[in-house]
């Protein structure tokens, strides 16, 4: 052989040989061509587990020197004691998958080289033909069965219960959820009355035909036809998620966020993070589809978002920065309720009670299920918060600010956890200030001012990316230059981690993204579940029982402070017993007025996240807002009474009652009315402020008005603008009322007034007049309540 013909020789390629990998109890022969990749998520080629195995941990790939092994892990790939980076194979190798005596081994062996043979002339074998439909549900999901259709009779049925034709084993399905019927050679999808709804290509349907292309959502379980067979995919979280070219604007036109672009794997942790004004809320409620973008496009698994969000938002979860929970409840016991919002009417307990089991275990809450959410650690209370999204197994979970407030050790803490979830099979978003534990993120995206990604990319190379040291001296040069956003894609980072250009959103698909979802359960369901969950955080919280049951009793003695034996009869006024009834009679109207809206001032402001959240899955606004209704209509009416009994009780009554037949019953009436109207007021103020520290003073603002608008010291029904300012306020109605019952003639004052007050006629007409007026402005100040909570919905694009 002549020297020419050996160098030739030494610069051919080696001969494609395939390569053995052996495990401890599995044996794989691995060929030539598409890298093989061992770790222990499933999506590996070959699934290794063990306690420091990174979910790709090694990459076996073979080019022209042969086979080699690459590390892609974090704990280290070793062999012989030394850690490697790539390593070729010859003849025998074994490696471990991290340190220590527990580490696997996996052993690796070459075949002996085979004669190279001259390949034969051949056709080029013919790419099969993959649908559509098939191609989206693989991108989407994992392969779960074939169900054959020519075995199949007139119609087949698909829901949650055994007795189905196709099983889905998904909470979100109900049990008996859709039916695919043959009608001639179609086979046509009908929706049986599910509670999550049946969806064909993104949208909600009842009824439709199915071609080849269409693929059928019920809750986690996607569903195609492939000729005579029904093939199913199961979302398990291994998705893609990208965004592109978001832009957000306020109303008046200032731009919140521009152009926002990036991509992430399946089972990532996203941390975004930036200084404060730089738009990270906004970036999350723009992903989640809660405040859809003005301009761009959100993919999940290839899908659009924004006009797929009817049936993605149930893969989505979203835990704000303030926490979604109620502290007076315990653990498991907050978590039965919204097991009860999120899942179908049909989902028994028992299964509810499992699926919060397993998350309690999964987020380590074992020990901390039975004690109440007030006394957990800021951590706990956040996993806590996390094990609420976690109960419809979202793919995408979603979390603002979850570190907030925490020491060190809790925010790491925080961190591993979310690292683990990613880890189990999720895709992880964090918007943090912290930026102490970016290591265990995937992913860093860094916007700055203005909304612009100055850099996307691994966090280890985000410092020299800027040429800083340290991240606050990252945030310090964010502020200095307004370019940051043309930069980052103009540099390598942008086309190695972000890629393809921004794509424009089809105009001639509908946008389903910031839109009131469908009701998950019925109205009166959801108002039981609601209704019992208030009177368990009422039963659970002493001190607010304590205070609601002394209130009435306390008003009832200063009422009884009041000098004088005529009470509430003008008969014994007239007889010259000491006291005036007007007096007795207005101390017990403020104090109706007061405990009425002090029991409702603060009930909406301080759910208004939790409100917001269940808003957003589908919570009806209506059984939401009937749960505060009866529930402290029945606890006022109940002051009212025991203010009404004690505060008259040992004191005249009035002389001669217009309708009822006793004057006490016709005060207690009164002021039971007076009391809900106030209430309805008071819950009017708390949906229109956004901060509960404000109720306290606007209680005092309500409580002069009540007394001053009362007409009980001065006549006012006559002055232009404060007369009907009075119309709008429950105790000018309720004073005139039992002024009616009491015969009280004129307006009490030094001196008598010329002109008496026609709503305190002591007549029948008059003191159902009066009350009939305490409904209209109850139900003026229910709708008021019912206009404001509009704003809490989701933005519409």
């Amino acid at each position: 052989m002549t020297q020419l013909d050996e160098s030739a020789e030494r610069a051919r390629p080696a001969p494609a040989t395939p390569l053995e990998v052996r495990t401890q109890d599995r044996r794989v022969l691995v060929h030539p061509g598409k890298p093989f990749t061992l770790g222990r998520d499933e999506s590996c080629d070959l699934q290794v587990l063990g306690p420091e195995v990174s979910r790709q941990h090694v990459t076996l790939t073979h080019g022209p020197r042969g086979w080699e092994v690459r590390d892609e892990s974090r704990n280290g790939t070793f062999s012989g004691g030394r850690r490697i980076s790539t390593e070729p194979v010859r003849g025998r190798l074994t490696i471990a998958l991290g340190t220590g005596n527990s580490a696997p081994q996996v052993h690796l062996q070459a075949a002996p080289p085979l004669p190279r043979p001259t390949p034969p002339v051949a056709p080029a074998p013919r790419t099969p033909y993959i649908s559509e439909a098939a191609q989206r549900s693989s991108r989407q999901g994992k392969f779960s069965a074939v169900h054959d259709l020519r075995t199949t009779p007139a119609a087949l049925t698909i829901g949650r219960d055994e007795r189905n034709d196709v099983v889905v084993g998904d909470l979100l399905a109900s049990r008996f959820h859709a039916e695919l019927r043959r009608e001639g050679e179609r086979w046509v999808l009908v929706d049986l009355g599910s509670s999550n709804g049946t969806f064909v290509n993104g949208s909600r349907t009842k009824r439709q035909p199915l071609g080849p292309d269409d693929v059928v959502g019920i809750g986690h379980a996607l569903l195609h036809l492939e000729r005579d067979r029904l093939v199913e995919y199961v979302d398990t979280g291994a998705v893609e998620f990208r965004a592109d070219g978001l832009v957000v604007r306020t109303p008046k036109g200032k731009q919140l966020l521009n152009h926002v672009g990036f991509g992430l794997e399946s089972k990532s942790l996203l941390a975004v993070v930036g200084p404060s004004g730089a738009g990270k809320s906004t970036l999350l409620r723009a992903l989640t589809g809660f405040r859809p973008a003005d301009e761009g496009r959100v993919e999940y698994a290839g899908r659009d978002l924004y006009a797929d969000y009817d049936e993605l938002r149930q893969r989505i979860g979203l835990v704000p920065q303030d926490d979604i929970l109620h502290p007076q409840l315990t653990v498991k016991r907050a978590l039965r309720f919204a097991a009860e919002l999120r899942f179908p009417d049909d989902v028994a307990a028992e299964e509810r009670d499992q699926r919060i089991d397993e998350v309690i275990h999964e987020l380590g809450l074992k020990d901390q299920a039975d004690q109440a959410i007030h006394t957990l650690s800021g951590g706990q209370r956040k996993r806590t918060s996390v094990a609420l999204e976690l109960l419809t197994r979202p793919s995408l979970l979603f979390l603002d600010e979850p570190t907030s407030g925490l020491d060190p050790g809790l925010d790491k803490s925080v961190m591993r956890t979310l690292r683990g979830l990613a880890d189990d099979g999720r895709t992880v978003v964090v918007v943090t200030h912290s930026v102490a534990n970016l290591d265990l993120c995937d992913r860093l995206l860094l916007l700055a001012p203005g909304g612009e990604v100055a850099f996307f990319g691994p966090p280890d190379e985000a410092l020299a990316y800027f040429g800083k040291t340290d991240f606050a001296d990252v945030f310090l040069l964010l502020g200095e230059r307004d370019d940051w956003g043309d930069r980052f894609r103009q540099s390598p980072a942008h086309a190695r981690y972000v890629g393809r250009s921004s794509q424009q959103q089809d105009p001639s698909r509908q946008t389903t993204a910031g839109k009131v979802p469908a009701r998950q359960q019925s109205v009166r369901r959801q108002f039981s579940v609601l209704a019992r969950r208030y009177l368990a955080v009422i039963a659970a919280d002493r001190q607010y029982l304590i205070f609601m049951a002394a209130l009435p009793l306390v008003l009832s003695v200063l009422a009884h402070a009041l000098p004088g034996e005529a009470g509430l009869s003008m008969a014994e006024q007239l007889r010259g017993a000491a006291g005036a009834p007007h007096l007795l009679w207005l101390v017990l109207v403020v104090g109706a007025a007061l405990m009425g809206s002090a029991a409702s001032i603060r009930e909406l402001v301080k759910e208004r996240e939790i409100y917001r959240r269940e808003r957003a899955i589908g919570l009806s606004r209506g059984a939401y807002l009937a749960s505060k209704l009866v529930v402290l209509s029945v606890i006022v009416g109940v002051q009212a009474v025991i203010l009404g009994v004690l505060g008259t009780i040992g004191r005249p009554p009035p002389d001669q009652p217009v309708l009822l037949g006793s004057g006490v019953t016709e005060i207690v009436v009164t002021l039971a009315l007076l009391t809900v109207a106030s209430m309805a007021v008071g819950l009017a103020v708390s949906a229109l402020i956004d901060n509960a520290d404000r109720g306290m003073p606007l209680l005092v603002l309500l409580a002069m008005l009540q007394f001053i608008l009362s007409s009980a010291l001065m006549q006012i029904g006559d002055r232009p603008g404060l007369g009907q300012l009075a119309w709008l306020v429950p105790a000018r109605w309720g004073f005139a009322a039992g002024a009616s019952t009491i015969g009280i003639p004129t307006g009490p004052a030094a001196r008598p007034f010329d002109q008496p007050d026609a709503l305190w006629d002591h007549t029948a007409g008059t003191w159902l007049a009066d009350l009939g007026a305490l409904v209209v402005v109850t139900a003026l100040f229910v709708a008021a309540t019912w206009w404001l909570l509009r704003r809490l919905d989701p933005a519409r694009r």
